[in-house]
């Protein structure tokens, strides 16, 4: 039951958490973002936030293009390790955040995670300010998928780790509840 009211904005997470992937001139990140979210079908739209002060910011700003990587449970802790660890924060000879957390690109996909279960590559549209962030809108140029991971449907069959805030994890089960239309007549 709802009780108690306050001020303090909470309660946006669980969700999973998306590795952006950017990389401008010769400087290359990742880090992890709670905040994003499909916006569109047609056409395929996908936006992220990202905080001005955070080295990716400048880097998809300066590129114009960024890649949203999901990844399974089993790399949960590189996923946090990439919100944890900044670039800003790191000497020049640890500047590599995805050899430092061991992750790894496709040698014709630089910005898609290798162990991903799925990949967007994304091309800026738009870039709007809102509060402390801004919302890079993508537009969807490629996507590719771990078919092993995926139903006929194109449902997720794997295990995703699913973010619940302060630095913890949970995995997503095996176990599906379907609500089919037919169920609710």
């Amino acid at each position: 039951m709802l009780s108690e009211t306050g001020t303090q904005f909470f309660g946006y997470y669980p969700g999973t958490v998306a590795l952006v992937t950017a990389e401008h001139g010769s400087v290359r990140n990742v880090m992890a973002a709670g905040w994003h979210t499909a916006l569109s079908a047609q056409p395929p739209l996908y936006g992220v936030l990202i905080g001005r002060e955070r080295a990716t910011h400048a880097l998809v700003a300066g590129s114009g293009t960024f890649g949203i990587n999901f990844l399974p449970a089993t790399h949960a802790r590189a996923v946090q390790g990439t919100g944890v660890l900044s670039l800003h924060d790191l000497n020049p000879a640890e500047a590599d955040k995805l050899s430092r957390l061991g992750l790894t690109t496709l040698p014709d996909a630089p910005l898609a995670l290798t162990d991903a279960y799925l990949y967007y590559r994304c091309r800026v549209i738009q870039t709007v300010p809102t509060g402390d962030h801004d919302l890079f809108v993508g537009e969807v140029l490629e996507v590719r998928h771990d078919p092993a991971l995926y139903d006929d449907r194109r449902l997720f069959t794997g295990q995703a780790p699913v973010y619940l805030g302060r630095s913890s994890y949970v995995k997503t089960t095996q176990e599906r509840e379907s609500y089919v239309p037919e169920s609710f007549e």
